[in-house]
């Protein structure tokens, strides 16, 4: 948020947008002064009265800013990391569930096109899976599927592989269902790999935003991976 209240400063001062602020200031003075005779008429021209017109005018202003800053938060793309690619949105989406904001970017960046996601979760985090299904009943629309052992990397890679499989029966391809191979633990993403090496199957992880202390405070739209 702090970024972009200053990118809305940035708006409102840019030398690159002088003429049309220039323009907009000049109807602006011709408006202020107006309104400003019309509050000296109503509070007088007391020097408490005419504190009170510029720290109005003030708190205006910063509610406007912050008003844009808002809906720049809203409207501002994601940017991908330098360097790396973004994958085409697919029909299908297998999750391995630990925080709910980067799962719920990685859903939202495959629709409209996105039909079906799997989610995979522990017993920890299966209450963070049963939440996602409620936010999108019409996506994850299987139960979450629940691994015993989260370091035993061939669980998950039989239990990704039984998607696929179940998968090509009702007529997808490969091709149509990526993997997003982050989330839980690091065997969790070595099983999911091992699953789809051999297929050919699209990857992709959703990375995070840092703050100073690095610490993740916002997911970024998915980046693939590529492995041949």
């Amino acid at each position: 948020m702090r970024n972009n209240f200053s990118l809305a400063l940035k708006i409102f001062f840019s030398p690159e947008t002088f003429v049309p602020f220039l323009i907009g200031s000049i109807f602006l003075a011709v408006l202020g002064n107006a309104v400003y005779d019309v509050l000296v008429n109503w509070f007088g021209a007391t020097v408490p009265a005419l504190l009170q017109i510029a720290v109005g005018a003030l708190l205006i202003f910063l509610g406007s800013v912050w008003v844009l800053a808002r809906q720049l938060s809203r409207v501002r793309p994601n940017v991908p990391l330098l360097g790396k690619r973004q994958p085409k949105q697919h029909r299908g989406l297998i999750l391995m569930v630990s925080r709910p904001e980067p799962c719920r970017q990685a859903i939202r960046y495959h629709l409209p096109r996105l039909q079906r996601c799997w989610l995979i979760c522990s017993a920890r985090t299966l209450e963070t899976a049963n939440q996602l299904r409620e936010e999108f009943p019409y996506i994850c629309k299987s139960e979450p599927i629940v691994i015993n052992d989260v370091y035993d990397p061939l669980e998950f890679r039989d239990r990704v592989s039984k998607i696929y499989q179940e998968q090509r029966l009702q007529g997808w391809k490969e091709t149509d269902i990526i993997a997003d191979y982050v989330g839980m633990t690091s065997h969790g993403s070595v099983g999911m790999v091992l699953a789809c090496i051999n297929k050919n199957c699209p990857l992709q992880y959703t990375p995070a935003q840092l703050d100073k202390n690095m610490n993740p405070h916002e997911s970024l739209d998915p980046i693939e991976i590529v492995l041949n």
